[in-house]
C-alpha cells in the first residue's frame, strides 16, 4: 500500500460485521507511518501505567522510563508527592538522569552541572546563576495513582483516570491491590524491564486473549489445573477501554508457578470462590493485570517503534509474603516457571510478526474466546477516528 489518507474504511472493517468481526490489518502491525499516528492518537493523550508507588517511597527517590518515544524521570518531591517530569535538561538537551535512585537535594545534569530540584525546577547554574530565575523547569505530565499504580498522562486536557475505572471497584475490591507490595521491595533484583521486536498489538493481541492457552501453554503446571472453556466475560467497556474476563480452575488456589498451584497463603479476604479463579484486566491501551489466589501480575507496555515495543512486569503480594524468611528463595522458583509460560509467549509473538509482513498476511478472523480483543479494536478505532479527524490534510497518513 501507498503512503496516502489514512484508510478509516479499511480499519472499521474490524468492528463493522457483528458476525464476522476482524483483527486490524497487517499494515497496521508494521507501518512506520502509521506507528508515528498512534504515537500521537492514542499513546500522548491516555493514562499510560509507569509503574509502582512503592518504586519511590522516600522524598527524592525516583525511576527513568521511556514513554511514546519521551525520557522521563518519576520523583517523589519534598512533600511526598510523586511528579513525573521530562528527563531532557533544559540546556543542551543531555538526559539529567537515568536508571533509578536517589537525589538528596537536586537532580544534577552530568553534562554541564545544571541542578533541578525534585519538583524539576531549575535550581542551579554554573556561571549563568541568572538562569534560576527565568523560571526554567523541566516539562511536567499529569500523574494520577489508582491502587497503588501510578499512571501519566501527556495531554493537560484528558479527563481524570479514576471515572473511567469506577466500573472495576467491585471486582478488584478484594485484591487489596493498594495493600499489594511488588516482589522487588525485598528482592530487587526482580524489577521486570524487557524490550521486544514486535508490534504492541501483537503483545496486546495475545495478552487479551486465552484462546491459545490450552494449546500452546498446554503443557504448563498452571493449565493441568485450569479449564480454558470455562472463560466468562464480566467489565467490558469498549467506550473507557476497560476488560475483564476470568478462567474457572479446576482446584482451589490455581497460580502460575512450577506446581500450578500456590506456595504462599493467598492474598487475605477472598472468598472460596474467589479462590478458584484467575481474573484478567485490561486498561487501553497498555496494562494488563492478572489476578490470582495469591498475587498479581501487572503489566504496563508502550512502543518502542512500528515492531519493537517495551514491558514493565511487577508480580505483587500481601506484605506477610513478601516478609516470610523463605520468600526469595521460594519466588525465585516460581519465576523460572513464568520464565517458560512467558517464553511460549515471546516465541509466539515473534513469530506472528514475522508473518504479518509477508505479502500472503491474512486479515483473520477473531474467534469467540478473543472478545477482549474486539473490544480493544473498537476503542483504538474510536481514537483513530478522532486523531484523523483532527489532523491538518495529509498529516494522517497509511502506511508506506
Amino acid at each position: 500500500m501507498t503512503a496516502g489518507p489514512l484508510p478509516l474504511e479499511e480499519l472499521e472493517a474490524s468492528i463493522s460485521d457483528p458476525e464476522r468481526p476482524l483483527f486490524l490489518p497487517p499494515w497496521a502491525y508494521t507501518s512506520a507511518a502509521f506507528h508515528e499516528f498512534e504515537l500521537e492518537a492514542i499513546w500522548r493523550r491516555e493514562w499510560l501505567l509507569v509503574g509502582r508507588l512503592e518504586e519511590i517511597p522516600e522524598p527524592g527517590d525516583y525511576f527513568s522510563i521511556e514513554v511514546a518515544g519521551e525520557p522521563l524521570l518519576v520523583i517523589r518531591d519534598d512533600d511526598g508527592e510523586v511528579a513525573a517530569m521530562s528527563a531532557v535538561c533544559r540546556h543542551r538537551g543531555m538526559l539529567v538522569a537515568s536508571g533509578r535512585g536517589h537525589c538528596d537535594r537536586a537532580l544534577v545534569c552530568p553534562y554541564h552541572s545544571w541542578a533541578y530540584d525534585r519538583g524539576g525546577r531549575l535550581i542551579g547554574a554554573p556561571q549563568a546563576i541568572e538562569m534560576t530565575r527565568l523560571g526554567i523547569a523541566l516539562p511536567r505530565l499529569r500523574t494520577e495513582a489508582w491502587n497503588g499504580f501510578l499512571f501519566v498522562n501527556f495531554d493537560p486536557a484528558a479527563e481524570p483516570l479514576a471515572p473511567r475505572l469506577a466500573p472495576l471497584a467491585e471486582l478488584v475490591a478484594p485484591y487489596e491491590l493498594a495493600e499489594l507490595r511488588g516482589e522487588f521491595t525485598v528482592d530487587p533484583d526482580y524489577l521486570f524491564e524487557f524490550e521486544h521486536e514486535w508490534n504492541w498489538k501483537v503483545y496486546a493481541d495475545g495478552q487479551n486473549e486465552c484462546y491459545h492457552c490450552d494449546k500452546l501453554h498446554g503443557e504448563t503446571p498452571l493449565m493441568q489445573h485450569t479449564d480454558c472453556n470455562s472463560i466468562a466475560f464480566g467489565v467490558m467497556e469498549p467506550e473507557h477501554g476497560v476488560f475483564h474476563y476470568e478462567l474457572h480452575n479446576r482446584d482451589l488456589d490455581v497460580t502460575l508457578n512450577h506446581l500450578g498451584r500456590a506456595i504462599f497463603d493467598p492474598i487475605p479476604g477472598l472468598s472460596e470462590e474467589q479462590r478458584r479463579v484467575t481474573q484478567t484486566v485490561t486498561i487501553a491501551p497498555g496494562v494488563l493485570l492478572v489476578m490470582m489466589p495469591d498475587s498479581v501480575i501487572s503489566l504496563g507496555y508502550f512502543p518502542l517503534g512500528p515492531t519493537s515495543m517495551r514491558v514493565k512486569r511487577h508480580r505483587l503480594y500481601p506484605p506477610r509474603t513478601l516478609a516470610r524468611p523463605d520468600f526469595v528463595a521460594r519466588h525465585r522458583e516460581e519465576t523460572e516457571a513464568v520464565r517458560t509460560f512467558v517464553g511460549q509467549d515471546e516465541w509466539a509473538f515473534e513469530r506472528v510478526q514475522r508473518g504479518l509482513r509477508s505479502g500472503f498476511a491474512p486479515r483473520g478472523p477473531i474467534a469467540g474466546r478473543e472478545q477482549v480483543v474486539i473490544g480493544m479494536n473498537r476503542w483504538l478505532l474510536e481514537r483513530y477516528r478522532a486523531a484523523a479527524g483532527a489532523a491538518a490534510p495529509g498529516a494522517a497518513t497509511a502506511p508506506a
